[in-house]
């Protein structure tokens, strides 16, 4: 286990698991969906490249802060919520009203009040976990997420193929990441920045200053020394040392099935060497 695994284990204890918790946690999955759709069928002022970028970003934050509430019961998913319905709702203000922009914005603000409410102070966690994580670790994570948003808002006449490639390169440096893979933080570090410069040289003016801007953010991020303990092991491996048997007890080298000399005691069948 790495002291950076985004997947923590509950509180032992136990947490009751209210209806209500699990009710809140689909509420944020289905404004998830309902913005996306609503991007897709849709776009307005994005060409449809752009918004199926954006789409990404809303559904895989979305589905992040769903295992956060459910399987972590974590405060920053709640946290997570609230910024992503934040943005779904200004977002919505900002297009053209249809049927598919009303049931996205009933959908987010019915989730922003139940994310709000008191109904998820009994199922989430109360007491840190053990191995809390640095805030950069968690900001680091989060913000390669919404990397594929960035691309599509910078590019909204229609993304080219490095806007594709930086999205694509940060889910994927976000994924192995989240499992403590120490080639996600070099990523994070070298990777993302330096392909979403490169999406920045394929954009307009203003979204290139958007691009340069994440990546900066990505980078300080993810040098930040908190961040490299997403993907450190918690117990440092130590090479074995050998224990000459007379120092050790005998009940303990019978227990471990060895003689007072140190050798494996023969069990009965046993082929004599």
């Amino acid at each position: 286990m790495a002291a950076g695994e985004l997947a923590l284990t509950g509180e032992p204890g136990a947490h009751h698991n209210p209806p209500m918790g699990f009710i809140v946690a689909a509420s944020v999955l289905v404004a998830g969906i309902a913005t996306s759709v609503r991007l897709l069928v849709s776009p307005d002022a994005l060409a449809d490249g752009s918004a199926a970028l954006v789409a990404i970003s809303v559904m895989v934050a979305s589905a992040v802060s769903v295992v956060g509430l459910v399987m972590v019961r974590a405060r920053w998913a709640r946290r997570l919520g609230l910024g992503l319905m934040a943005g779904q709702l200004a977002l919505a203000l900002t297009l053209e009203f249809s049927i598919a922009g009303w049931v996205a914005l009933g959908a987010t603000a019915t989730c922003l009040m139940l994310l709000l409410g008191p109904w998820l102070d009994g199922f989430l966690r109360r007491l840190p976990a053990a191995d809390p994580l640095p805030p950069a670790s968690m900001m680091l994570a989060i913000a390669l997420v919404f990397v594929p948003a960035g691309a599509g808002v910078s590019a909204p006449a229609g993304p080219r193929a490095m806007h594709w490639v930086a999205a694509g390169a940060a889910l994927l440096v976000a994924w192995g990441y989240a499992r403590a893979v120490s080639a996600g933080l070099w990523g994070a570090r070298l990777a993302v920045p330096a392909a979403l410069v490169a999406a920045a040289v394929q954009s307009p003016p203003g979204g290139a200053v958007v691009l340069v801007v994440l990546g900066g953010a990505l980078a300080v991020l993810a040098w930040l020394p908190g961040s490299a303990q997403a993907v450190r092991p918690l117990i440092p491996s130590a090479p074995g040392v050998a224990v000459p048997p007379e120092l050790v007890p005998p009940e303990l080298l019978a227990k471990a099935g060895y003689d007072e000399r140190g050798r494996p005691r023969k069990k009965p069948g046993d082929v004599p060497n």
